[in-house]
């Protein structure tokens, strides 16, 4: 699985929140935040819930920010019952 980085730019526009205010969320710099929103900076499992948190998604619900690595092969396979 892999995170979506623009997945979660997305739901933090989507809500009308500032890269400032996700930022005070964290504790960090603005500059910071827009680092780890970009993938230039992990995000830590304790950001990731200070995060899902400030969005109001449930926990069963997180998995729209991960994809899931598909081989190019398998994608192009058809299946037969």
């Amino acid at each position: 699985m892999k995170f979506n980085h623009n997945r979660l730019k997305a739901e933090r526009v989507a809500r009308g929140l500032t890269v400032q205010e996700m930022g005070e969320v964290l504790g960090v710099a603005k500059g910071t935040y827009s680092k780890k929103e970009n993938g230039k900076l992990p995000i830590d499992v304790d950001e990731f819930s200070l995060i899902t948190n400030k969005f109001g998604i449930e926990r069963e619900d997180i998995v729209i920010f991960f994809t899931l690595n598909v081989s190019e092969m398998a994608t192009n396979d058809e299946i037969y019952v």
